[in-house]
């Protein structure tokens, strides 16, 4: 059976810890899993620059694991889905899901462009998924889709959620 774990205190300011302002200490054990499967340093260190990044956005983080899924969900504070992380050994495959590609049309465009040769599904296939090697290809996507990275995440949140 799947399981659910609410990362990130963003919902409830009064819990929030120490990076980021998350709860990432609380779900230490669910993270290692995930961790576990990268079959690489570099491909661990891409899975914790997108979660950071996430978390200093102030979007809503939550893992999903079941026997063959392993999931880092990024909701906004409405709960909405606009991305998840599939973690693979060999890859962690970032989807751009429907709620975020209604708010901005734009990306799938821009995901073609910047991801050519990386990339699967389109807009109207309800996700559009970017294959990361590493943690290049993820501040890569940082960068592209959160305007200029860490430096100006909380901008990019606000640009999010109105």
């Amino acid at each position: 059976m799947g399981q659910f774990h609410e990362v990130s205190g963003a919902a409830e300011p009064a819990r929030r810890g120490a990076v980021g302002g998350a709860m990432l200490y609380s779900e230490t054990e669910a993270h290692i899993v995930n961790l576990d499967r990268c079959a690489s340093r570099d491909l661990r260190r891409a899975y914790l620059a997108l979660l950071l990044a996430a978390e200093r956005a102030g979007f809503v983080t939550l893992l999903r694991t079941t026997d063959s899924v392993h999931e880092l969900q990024i909701r906004d504070p409405g709960q909405r889905l606009l991305f998840a992380v599939q973690v693979a050994p060999e890859a962690l495959i970032f989807e751009l899901r429907r709620p975020a590609l209604d708010a901005r049309p734009e990306l799938a465009g821009q995901a073609q462009l910047r991801f050519a040769g990386r990339l699967s599904g389109s807009a109207g296939s309800g996700a559009i998924a970017i294959r990361l090697l590493g943690e290049r290809d993820a501040e890569d996507l940082v960068d592209w889709l959160l305007a200029g990275g860490v430096t100006t995440l909380r901008a990019a949140a606000e640009r999010w959620f109105g």
